[in-house]
């Protein structure tokens, strides 16, 4: 099978030396910004979009009309580890409604592979780039792995090392962070050596340099793999801000340090004609369409899906193991990539719990609460003798009067995990407590779920005996 690749290297010099502002020049710089930072509105100071729409080429998309982007980040050359893909995030672009949604993958995450043998997930490429005696088929096998895990289709990868990272926050002149909790890493590996040097940032606002910015992005012997991934996903928002200044796009020789820093160091699949594409409907995202999330092992927040085995029965390494299996890492990708409106409505709900069944509120609150929803009320209902599962949300009406589409967004994707009715006829006694005025969803849980064999159990109240703890801290014998 022969797998295409490329580096980006799209310049193209004049005799004077000096670049042209040509389109491969614009796709390039569109490629930084949409694949290797996670994307956004680009190009908003150059009328260049009809053109590149004109002369680009349909972008794959999934069921959904969405299109899904693998993103990794190795140390590269002359680096310890270097083909370990320590940043995995896959990045969906639904272009309908303009939002893009990110999710990193933890690197700890185990799989299971008959061809090159089982492993942690940053080592699956690797592991196939030797199998396979070659790069573009050693990414094409981790973006077969990642789609099985998320149970997504991935249409396009891009990957950049250090080298490129460093010397793209350089060229751009550094980034602004706003570093959110002081880090105080004596651990953080010394560059070509087997010893460490330390790493601290304090709170607050902070301008960095491209050393910096990595040892920002890639601490983690203090903090957790999880809080890492959240900073790399703060990062690829700075970088694109700092890339979208006016004097930057606008700036020929800039763009020309930019295309000479990363032609070495990213390598993509996609072609130049979907670059054109991209570059054409990027112009409509911005900041506050953007949503992150994490895969990570607190089971009592938002992507808290993973725990940790003993480390005996895997070679005495760490390693994270879906709770209940990967069927819960696909239910909560589906919530995000193919529902991503959801987010952006951030419904709160109520659970209550109509049945005899003790916890089925409770039980309830903590899983949905992991797949991010806002939870402010759980309790009992107005009776515990109810048959019927039942969404309420409340109708609302224009300045006419007339009734508008108020149903939340979250009802597609609730639907498919607990299914009910639905009804705007809230009852009277959550009308009288004032339910209404807290919560934009009313969850009334019925005998039909709570005795069914849809019923989610929460399985992390069922794990195996070889499972030591939940914490995130991991420490340098991974």
């Amino acid at each position: 099978m022969n797998f295409k690749t490329k580096n980006i290297n799209s310049q193209k010099q004049n005799p004077s030396g000096k670049i042209r502002f040509t389109i491969p020049v614009i796709a390039s710089l569109v490629i930084i910004v949409i694949l290797s930072i996670g994307i956004v509105k680009a190009l908003s100071s150059v009328n260049f979009n009809a053109f590149l729409k004109l002369a680009g080429e349909e972008l794959q998309t999934d069921a959904y009309n969405h299109t899904n982007f693998l993103l990794l980040g190795t140390a590269g050359k002359n680096h310890e580890g270097s083909d370990l893909t320590d940043t995995i995030i896959i990045a969906s672009l639904d272009n309908q409604n303009k939002l893009i949604t990110m999710i990193s993958i933890p690197r700890d995450l185990w799989v299971k592979d008959e061809l090159i043998g089982n492993s942690r997930i940053n080592e699956v490429y690797f592991n196939a780039k030797n199998h396979f005696d070659s790069s573009s088929q050693g990414i094409e096998h981790l973006k077969s792995r990642v789609e099985e895990i998320m149970g997504i289709p991935i249409h396009y990868w891009a990957k950049i090392n250090f080298d490129g990272f460093k010397e793209l926050v350089d060229t751009l002149g550094g980034i602004e962070i706003d570093v959110e909790e002081a880090i105080y890493d004596p651990y953080y590996p010394k560059d070509g050596t087997y010893d460490y040097e330390t790493f601290s940032i304090s709170e607050g606002q902070h301008h960095l340099d491209g050393e910096t910015a990595l040892k920002y992005a890639r601490s983690r012997k203090t903090t957790s793999d999880f809080d890492r991934a959240n900073r790399q996903q703060q990062i690829i928002y700075a970088i694109k801000e700092k890339a979208l200044q006016t004097e930057i796009i606008l700036s020929q020789e800039k763009i020309k340090e930019l295309l000479n820093t990363l032609k070495s160091n990213i390598k993509t699949n996609i072609k130049v004609r979907e670059i054109l594409t991209l570059g054409s409907i990027a112009e409509g995202f911005s900041r506050q369409n953007i949503s992150h999330r994490l895969i990570h092992d607190d089971p009592t927040k938002c992507g808290g899906f993973v725990y940790t085995p003993m480390r005996e029965y895997y070679g005495g390494m760490f390693v994270l193991i879906p709770a209940g299996g990967f069927e819960w890492i696909h239910r909560y990708a589906d919530l995000n990539f193919d529902y991503p409106l959801i987010a952006k409505e951030n419904s709160k709900i109520h659970i209550l719990n109509g049945t005899t069944t003790a916890g089925v509120a409770g039980e309830t609150k903590q899983i949905l609460k992991r797949f991010c929803f806002e939870i402010n009320r759980f309790g009992n209902a107005r009776s515990n003798e109810l048959n019927q599962t039942t969404y309420y949300y409340e109708q609302k009406y224009d300045e006419d009067d007339k009734p508008v589409d108020s149903r939340p967004a979250a009802l597609d994707f609730l639907q498919k995990i607990i299914p009910g009715t639905e009804s705007t006829e809230i009852p009277r006694e959550y009308i009288e407590k004032g339910y209404m005025s807290e919560t934009d969803i009313i969850l009334e849980i019925g005998h039909d779920y709570a005795n069914s064999e849809n019923y989610m159990d929460d399985p992390f109240y069922s794990l195996p005996a070889t499972v030591i703890s939940t914490s995130s801290n991991t420490d340098d014998t991974k």
